[in-house]
């Protein structure tokens, strides 16, 4: 295949980029590459650093005499796996490349998602370097990528040989890029599993069994400027579902009593868990107003609406895998700085729902009140929280076929 103009100009750009991002691409102090499989993970983003810390020591306790090598776009991670090397990747020009391929030698290529580098790619393409797309979160962000360069993330996307994507949505947006669709696996994100929240067993069998036959909705560490707005939601809700519970947990334990004062002035018929109550047949709201049970409310309510996303820091909001992982759908405002590759990945997956403003959130409650919405939903959020183990064992099997671990040829 020829050089496309968009390539050749990227190439001709290099040295320009190299200027503007701190002059030398690679520093030239590499230790020497021992003999051996060698695999090379590429992490942009050091958020990836722990999963592919985990991902490398698996296949080092597979194989003793594998090699690996990280390069991120600065200085070596306190802590590096045994077996791993560390070099600083930060420009795509040519010359720097073909000697860091020269030095190195890598069999594999593992790129962990993020801005892709087409000058790389294409040379470690044309050396038969195994390339391998890994999804830790933002795969989707190698489709969007040198816009000004027509047909340019289009050559480096379908370079490589597998690609593991977080869902659908990503998988369709890779495919579209140029990625060839029968490399293209829809695994779940690669990511460390976190352990659900906990809740006491027995408490959820008693609130499980007190609430069977009522539709339940949860309205998640919100602030006090939230709740008046929140609460007139759910009247409305309340008239197309006359027995609707909604369980409020504010942000801050000591602001339960002026959450209680407020709904006390607005006639609300509720409870308060503090004072040992459990919800009457008759009580609109519940107030979940005791610390640490999130795990509990997450698993009793099919619906939850995450506080901190409409008003207030939303630096403060909670972790929406919290709800997901314990199949609760999520509803939220436009405020998802502190978690927002979550929130979208949740949202890619059909698994959440975004609302404007809390006037949206009476409607949305009764769209999702429909058991069969709910459910399918709640399946999406659950799926793509609770793929990581899988997706590390997946990589794992394919690394290992790729350099032949255990006489496994390539």
């Amino acid at each position: 295949m020829g050089l496309s103009p968009s390539f050749t100009l990227y190439q001709m750009l290099g040295p320009i980029l190299a200027r503007r991002t701190g002059g030398a691409a690679i520093p030239q102090d590499w230790q020497r590459r021992p003999p051996g499989k060698l695999i090379w993970f590429h992490a942009p983003s050091r958020a990836d650093l722990p999963v592919l810390d985990e991902l490398i020591s698996r296949l080092a306790d597979q194989d003793p005499d594998l090699w690996f090598l990280l390069t991120t776009d600065g200085p070596a991670p306190s802590k590096m796996p045994d077996q791993c090397f560390h070099a600083q990747l930060r420009v795509d020009l040519k010359t720097a490349m073909v000697e860091f391929l020269d030095h190195w030698r890598p069999d594999v290529l593992v790129w962990a998602t993020g801005p892709l580098f087409p000058v790389l790619i294409d040379l470690a393409a044309k050396r038969k370097i195994e390339l391998f797309l890994l999804d830790t979160g933002a795969a989707i962000e190698a489709t969007k990528g040198w816009r000004l360069l027509p047909g340019l993330t289009r050559r480096s996307i379908r370079k490589f040989d597998t690609i593991f994507s977080g869902d659908e949505a990503t998988s369709l947006a890779l495919i579209t890029a140029g990625a060839h669709s029968e490399n293209v696996h829809t695994t779940g994100v690669l990511e460390m599993a976190d352990d659900p929240l906990p809740c006491n067993e027995a408490e959820w069998t008693t609130l499980a069994a007190l609430l069977a036959t009522r539709p339940v909705w949860l309205a998640a560490e919100i602030d006090l400027e939230e709740l008046g707005s929140i609460l007139a939601a759910h009247l409305q809700a309340m008239r197309r579902s006359h027995r609707l519970l909604l369980i409020v947990v504010p942000a801050e334990s000591d602001a339960s009593d002026t959450f209680s004062d407020v709904m006390a002035d607005t006639d609300i018929v509720f409870s308060r868990r503090s004072e040992g109550g459990e919800p009457a047949p008759s009580d609109q709201v519940y107030l979940a107003d005791t610390d640490d049970e999130m795990g509990l409310w997450y698993r009793l309510s099919p619906i939850s609406f995450l506080g901190h996303t409409l008003a207030g820091h939303s630096a403060h909001n909670p972790d929406p895998f919290d709800a997901a992982a314990l199949g609760s759908v999520v509803l939220h405002g436009p405020k998802i700085a502190a978690h927002q590759l979550g929130y979208l990945r949740l949202a890619r997956a059909g698994a959440s729902r975004k609302i404007s403003h809390l006037g949206e959130l009476a409607n949305a409650v009764e769209t999702l009140l429909a058991p069969d919405r709910a459910a399918a939903m709640a399946h999406a959020a659950w799926q793509i929280s609770s793929a990581g183990a899988e997706v590390m064992e997946r990589t794992v099997q394919h690394l290992s076929k790729v350099v032949g671990i255990d006489g496994d040829p390539k």
